[in-house]
């Protein structure tokens, strides 16, 4: 859910025949805006699946992940990630893990656009909402364009004109 962004319910309804592990590839059906759409995995994303489908062994259902042999139930998620995270006396819902997707993607130099594509929104407004900048990624960018202008390799555009001037210090 972390790596991935994925909803509880994609996770409930994702089904063997979306799982594509030669191609890192996992197809999500009908997300939440009712289109299909591909994310992708990374390798040890991979690993843990393939770790997991090892041990799952066989079920009536076709579902990737199942409890007692049965499809998750709406709730398992999170009832899970509150146990686990209280043992560590931590409070994380499966909600957060979306929006720290978000931000950790957000943070790593990722354009919005792509952000908002792999969560699965339809509006990048809703996007806008998950992912927080944090202090030390505005002052990188902040300091990579001004050296940038300090050594002229970018162009300031002036109002009033089609052209840019060059940064003369």
């Amino acid at each position: 859910m972390l790596h991935r962004g994925l909803r509880t319910c994609e996770i409930r309804r994702l089904r063997l025949n979306n799982l594509n592990l030669g191609a890192r590839q996992v197809r999500i059906e009908q997300s939440k805006g009712l289109q299909d759409r591909i994310v992708f995995l990374s390798q040890t994303g991979i690993e843990a699946l393939k770790a997991y489908l090892a041990i799952r062994g066989l079920a009536e259902t076709d579902h990737v992940f199942i409890y007692r042999h049965q499809p998750l139930k709406v709730g398992y998620c999170g009832r899970r990630l509150r146990f686990y995270g209280e043992r560590c006396g931590l409070h994380i819902t499966p909600h957060q893990l979306r929006f720290s997707c978000a931000t950790l993607l957000l943070n790593a130099g990722t354009p919005i656009l792509t952000v908002q594509r792999i969560l699965g929104h339809q509006r990048v407004e809703t996007t806008l909402r998950y992912a927080r900048l944090y202090d030390g990624t505005i002052a990188r960018d902040y300091e990579r364009v001004m050296a940038g202008l300090e050594s002229g390799d970018y162009p300031l555009r002036t109002s009033g004109s089609n052209g840019c001037v060059r940064s003369n210090h």
